[in-house]
């Protein structure tokens, strides 16, 4: 099974493991979480008028909805294995982290709308929330029972590979008792200005992206013939509605292999300190295509020493009136609905502590923090996660009050 968020990273990503996976006779099915209708530069230059409006970016979504059966059914995939979801392109991240339970759906800036508005959107309706995201990609995996789910990365520059990558982990705790353990792969696709290489070359190699160098999980590539990354290509080119402003850039990812990842969950322990390194630009900065991170933020650890979890934030240089830290920590627990869990928001500025959750401020959070030149700690009473045996996690390097860098979302196993 293949997870997309948007109607072109299924190819661009995975398109020679798509091809080698239909040869071999293997079932393959693309899910898409959204209908790719917020590229407002690649609309307004494919239509050549300069206006849009909310239907007409439904149009749009509609359009590459198409592109992607076309393209999908040239590398060998039928129509009926490609589903499409339907929730806001350019809104899923932030679904992520507000808009669970009693909060209200999030209402998609490109169609205005609050529920999925496609007809022909398996989640035609469903509001703009996350247990209904949750709730729908898990009815997918019950429905296929796939043996390897591959998905975009959780530290990607675009927000929604982030999202979907989270998604899908708690899709998968719900069903934990149900279906057998499913192996997942992630794949990068917005990591700064990697691939570096513009146009299709199908008989050089894609290389590994510089930016996270300091990323310790395991990497693969796939070898591709010179027949198949010829044959990515050109699905690529199928998504007219893109490459109008990219093609070359897409064409970039057609060559003689292909990278995926594993990203394993991190055990929390009493005693020792579990690390994570690969701090990223933000995509919302100058940076962002910079190779070498220019931040303050250099990495994260976690510990379980009893009463809460503690995280150690590191420092790069200390921290000063622009520079500041956040942290966002999501607790999941076995039998609770993910939607009621804590979902907190933690950030350190002028050594003063301040949490919220799902942008609710807690006045009294008991949340202890200590701040030296190379580091900050922060430890989390368990009960204010609402006791949980998973979480969630990522830090970002903060200045002006902007995100200008971030670390992987990580999965912490409490043990």
């Amino acid at each position: 099974m293949i997870l997309a968020p948007h109607e072109d990273d299924e190819t661009l990503g995975a398109g020679g493991l798509i091809q080698q996976a239909v040869e071999a006779g293997a079932a393959v099915r693309i899910v898409y979480l959204t209908y790719g209708d917020h590229n407002e530069l690649a609309f307004l230059l494919y239509r050549k008028r300069p206006w849009l409006t909310p239907r007409i970016r439904e149009q749009m979504g509609e359009l590459r909805r198409i592109e992607s059966l076309e393209a999908m059914a040239y590398l060998g995939v039928p129509g009926k294995e490609t589903v499409f979801l339907g929730y806001p392109d350019g809104g899923t991240l932030e679904i992520w982290k507000r808009h669970w339970s009693r909060m209200a759906p999030f209402k998609s800036r490109a169609t205005r709308t609050t529920t999925v508005p496609y007809d022909d959107a398996f989640s035609y309706g469903h509001p703009h929330k996350g247990e209904e995201v949750v709730r729908d990609l898990a009815q997918q995996i019950l429905e296929f029972r796939p043996t390897r789910i591959f998905v975009t990365q959780p530290v990607d520059g675009q927000p929604d590979h982030r999202a979907y990558y989270l998604f899908l982990q708690v899709a998968l705790l719900d069903l934990s008792s149900r279906i057998p353990p499913v192996e997942v792969l992630t794949y990068p696709i917005h990591i700064g200005t990697w691939p570096n290489l513009h146009g299709a070359r199908p008989e050089e190699p894609i290389v590994f992206p510089k930016p996270l160098a300091d990323d310790e999980t395991p990497w693969w590539s796939l070898e591709l013939t010179p027949e198949e990354a010829r044959r990515k290509a050109a699905a690529i080119r199928v998504y007219r509605t893109q490459t109008v402003d990219s093609l070359s850039w897409m064409e970039g990812f057609a060559r003689r292999n292909e990278l995926f990842n594993t990203v394993p969950e991190i055990p929390l322990r009493p005693d020792g300190w579990s690390s994570t390194q690969g701090v990223v630009m933000s995509s919302e900065t100058e940076a962002y295509e910079q190779e070498s991170p220019q931040t303050h933020l250099a990495g994260v650890a976690y510990r379980n020493p009893g009463p809460g979890l503690q995280v150690r934030i590191g420092l790069r240089r200390p921290l000063d009136r622009e520079l500041g830290v956040s942290l966002y920590v999501f607790g999941y627990r076995r039998g609770r609905p993910f939607g009621a869990m804590p979902k907190l928001r933690i950030t350190w500025q002028l050594e003063r502590l301040h949490a919220s959750d799902r942008g609710v401020a807690l006045r009294k959070s008991g949340i202890k923090g200590e701040a030296t030149q190379k580091d900050i700690l922060l430890t989390i009473p368990w009960s204010l996660l609402g006791e949980p045996d998973t979480v969630f996690v990522q830090a970002q390097g903060q200045a002006g009050g902007l995100s200008i860098s971030q670390t992987s979302w990580r999965v912490l196993r409490r043990e």
